[in-house]
This record gives structure tokens, C-alpha cells and sequence, in this order.
């Protein structure tokens, strides 16, 4: 009997103990700043892969490294997939544009050239393409074409200037899928070292820099998901004609 009271009587000494040191290390928490952000410190750096952590579970290290790099790489196929698509899109609209321009400066010259022959000889309706269009519809005319290949020769711009940010984009993209591939075979040479030789300083330094270039190269590849779309290239061009305005491009 005497016996099972005294493990009885140390079972409670155990628990209050406990109880006691719970209860001192939580008002010390609550009420001591500086000892809030030692433990807040200490428990970040057991959750997060320090180097001290990298040091004592260098395989698991390596195995959540690999992991990121592989979603990054994987970001990164899909980002250089998007821009490529993007840009044979911007492609095909500079080329539609370069035609609209060709052929909107050509009918706007000879729709000139035939209005000024029309004033002259003082002959209206000037028949033009078919058609028979009197003073009135024939500056309109001239105005619209201007305002369209004015259109055009904003928006080839843009697309020029579209085009170029993402060939921007892609070397970013290629240049980070290169780094992050050489972080993968390190990763995966750095493990064949571990089934070799134990941890040593210089291999955990190599370890710990593996997630400071991760880091950069994932940063990459999360801004690289946003490419220029043909929506924000759209443009439209409306107005009336006035006679300052008719004037004026007739001068050019």
C-alpha cells in the first residue's frame, strides 16, 4: 500500500510540476515582451529550414528544396508556353496593321490627288473606286481614312513596343529555368553526397544557399504570369470632320 501511495504521491508531484511550469512559462509570454519575441524567434526558426535545421536533417532539406524547384520550374514552362502564344498573337496583329497602313496611305493619296483634280476643274461628283461622292462626302472620306491609318500606326506601335516586353520576358524566363535546373542537379548531386560522407561545414553552407537562389528564381517565375493581352493594344478612333482639320491633312 504504501508502495502504490508514493507513485501516486509522485504521479500528482509530476503533474503539478508541469501544471506549475505552463502556467509560468504562459504569464511570462503574455506579460514579458522581451521573452514574447524570444520564443516567437525560437519557434519561426524550428518551423522554417535555418541553417541550424538544414544541418540537422540535411536529406529533408534537400527533398523540400527539390520540391519548390520543381514548382518553379514548372511556373516557368508554363510562363515561357504563354509568352510564346502571346507573342504570335502581337505578331499577327503588327502584320495586319502594317497591311492596313499600306493600303489606307495609298487609297488616302489617291483619294487626295483626286480631289484636288476635282477642285480644280470645278467637276462634282468625283468618281472614285466606283463610287460617286460629292465634295462634302469626299472630305469626310479623306478625313476617315486618315483617322484610320493614324489608328493603325498608333496601335503597330504599341504591338512593336508589346512585342518587345515579352522578349524581355523570355530571356528573364530562360535565364531563371537555367538556374533553377542547376539547382536541381545540385540538389539531387548534394544528396548522393549525403549517402557518402557525413554534413560537413562547407556542404552545409552549399545547402543553406540553394534556398536564397530558390527564392529568387520562384520570385521570377510568379512575375512572369501576367503578358501583355491584345485587349489593352485596342484602340478606336471616331470624330467628326471639321474643315480645319480636312485642311490640314490635305497640306501634308
Amino acid at each position: 500500500m504504501r508502495c502504490g501511495s508514493s507513485r501516486s504521491g509522485s504521479t500528482k508531484i509530476i503533474v503539478t510540476v508541469v501544471v506549475l511550469l505552463v502556467a509560468v512559462i504562459a504569464i511570462v509570454y503574455n506579460t514579458s515582451d522581451v521573452w514574447r519575441t524570444r520564443m516567437d524567434v525560437a519557434a519561426d526558426q524550428y518551423a522554417k529550414w535555418t541553417p541550424e535545421n538544414i544541418a540537422k536533417d540535411p536529406e529533408n532539406y534537400l527533398n523540400f528544396v527539390e520540391t519548390e524547384a520543381e514548382k518553379a520550374l514548372t511556373s516557368l514552362k508554363a510562363s515561357e508556353i504563354a509568352v510564346a502564344q502571346n507573342r504570335a498573337s502581337l505578331q499577327n496583329t503588327l502584320s495586319d496593321a502594317e497591311e492596313k497602313i499600306r493600303l489606307g496611305r495609298r487609297a488616302l493619296e489617291d483619294l487626295k490627288a483626286g480631289f484636288s483634280s476635282a477642285e480644280t476643274a470645278g467637276q462634282w461628283p468625283l468618281s472614285w473606286q466606283g463610287r460617286s461622292l460629292d465634295m462634302d462626302a469626299a472630305k469626310r472620306q479623306i478625313v476617315f481614312f486618315h483617322k484610320q491609318v493614324m489608328s493603325q500606326e498608333g496601335l503597330k506601335a504599341k504591338v512593336e513596343a508589346g512585342i518587345q516586353k515579352l522578349n524581355a520576358q523570355q530571356s528573364r524566363i530562360l535565364e531563371a529555368r537555367t538556374e533553377t535546373e542547376n539547382q536541381i542537379a545540385e540538389i539531387r548531386t548534394n544528396r548522393e553526397v549525403l549517402k557518402v560522407q557525413k554534413l560537413t561545414d562547407d556542404l552545409a553552407l552549399r545547402l543553406a544557399s540553394i534556398k536564397g537562389v530558390l527564392q529568387a528564381t520562384i520570385h521570377t517565375a510568379s512575375e512572369t504570369g501576367g503578358p501583355m493581352t491584345l485587349d489593352e493594344l485596342a484602340e478606336q478612333s471616331v470624330g467628326t470632320v471639321d474643315d480645319a482639320e480636312f485642311n490640314a491633312i490635305m497640306d501634308q
